[in-house]
């Protein structure tokens, strides 16, 4: 019994844990303003608080501060099983200056001081974004993206994560490199927000490619982000030429008001004849709400090249709703907005064998007179 004791007492000791509890890591950041930026990075062992101001440099080993500019500072605080330690390095006259502290009482920074840096900083760099544009250019410069992109695994945080890729998307990265960061952000982060974050640094004409474009949008979860993603794609008319492809990502979105926010960003006046007939055969049904096949149709309807044949392509939207109202009011809409005799032919009949109101079956019938 004792010795059973002793072997779970050791379990959980902190010595036989650490390595494990200290994967389960929080990171805070912030700015307040003024270029000072703000972490708090918590783990089962140990609490760091850093602030920075100004710009960081990191030396090319990463275990010392290189530079810091004029006026700037770095202030490190680190408690580990109740042990703790500061240090705050400032620019002073050209040179760093440096106050190091251990348990609250200044310490010579030479030796035992500048060990400590030595031993922190490498984990300080994987928790925050201090330095982290240097660092990505030194590894940019040493193996492409392909060396950046061996750094996710060490960065601790999706906020960080993202920070880095950010980065790397700014370089004149090929089409292999831009592939190679879209493919790593669904096994790297797990929030979608921060996934959309490095889609949106993608340039909008790499989305060209209609298969990427979806892999991107299936790795997202949130119809919100999903919608983000989509939208300024759409409006910039990138897919253009992809009909039927592209507008079969709407059906990537659950949500129906998603779905509208995503076709309406579409310029309905480009779209081909074919793909306006998929759009209202294959993505207004699929879409719940009466209300929001309304809203897409009529936004359809009020572009500047309603013919006749897309005038009739446009009733055929109408038979996939349930309501009298929204019918009539995508029937009247129609109706005003192109009024030659056999669309409303088309719509009366339309009317009579689909709306069982006499309220608005009148006021359709009214308008198609």
């Amino acid at each position: 019994m004792n010795r059973l004791l002793l072997l779970l007492l050791f379990l959980a000791s902190p010595i036989f844990c650490g390595e494990v509890l200290a994967q389960n890591t929080s990171v805070t950041a912030r700015s307040s303003g003024s270029n000072t930026s703000k972490w708090t990075v918590n783990d089962n062992r140990q609490k760091s608080s850093l602030e920075t101001n100004g710009k960081i440099t990191i030396s090319e080993d990463e275990k010392s501060i290189a530079s810091i500019s004029p006026g700037g500072y770095l202030k490190i605080e680190r408690t580990t099983f109740g042990n703790s330690r500061s240090l705050f390095i400032t620019n002073k006259g050209g040179s760093l200056d440096y106050e190091y502290k251990e348990g609250g009482r200044s310490k010579p920074f030479e030796p035992d001081g500048r060990i400590w840096l030595s031993e922190i900083l490498p984990d300080l760099l994987n928790s925050t974004t201090i330095g982290a544009e240097a660092r990505v250019d030194r590894y940019y410069a040493k193996g492409g993206a392909k060396s950046v992109l061996g750094l996710m695994s060490q960065l601790k945080s999706d906020h960080v994560k993202s920070a880095y890729l950010g980065i790397l998307m700014k370089k004149n990265l090929s089409q292999s490199e831009t592939s190679a960061v879209i493919d790593a952000v669904p096994s790297q982060l797990d929030s979608d927000h921060y996934k959309l974050e490095v889609y949106k640094k993608v340039p909008p004409a790499y989305f060209k490619d209609i298969n990427q474009l979806t892999r991107a949008v299936s790795n997202i979860d949130s119809d919100h982000f999903k919608t983000e993603l989509l939208k300024p794609i759409f409006k910039t008319n990138v897919l253009a030429g992809q009909g039927e492809k592209a507008l079969q990502l709407i059906n990537l979105v659950d949500s129906d008001h998603f779905k509208l926010e995503i076709a309406k960003s579409i310029p309905f006046q480009n779209i081909s004849t074919q793909d306006l007939r998929f759009l209202v055969e294959s993505v207004v049904p699929k879409i719940d709400s009466d209300h929001f096949k309304n809203e897409l149709l009529k936004s359809v309807i009020n572009t500047n090249n309603l013919t006749e044949e897309r005038a009739l392509i446009i009733l055929n939207g109408v038979k996939s709703m349930d309501s009298d109202h929204f019918k009539a009011e995508t029937l009247k809409s129609l109706c005003a907005k192109q009024p030659s005799e056999r669309v409303k032919q088309q719509i009366r009949e339309v009317a009579k064998t689909s709306i069982e109101s006499s309220h608005f079956l009148g006021e359709v019938m009214r308008c198609a007179a």
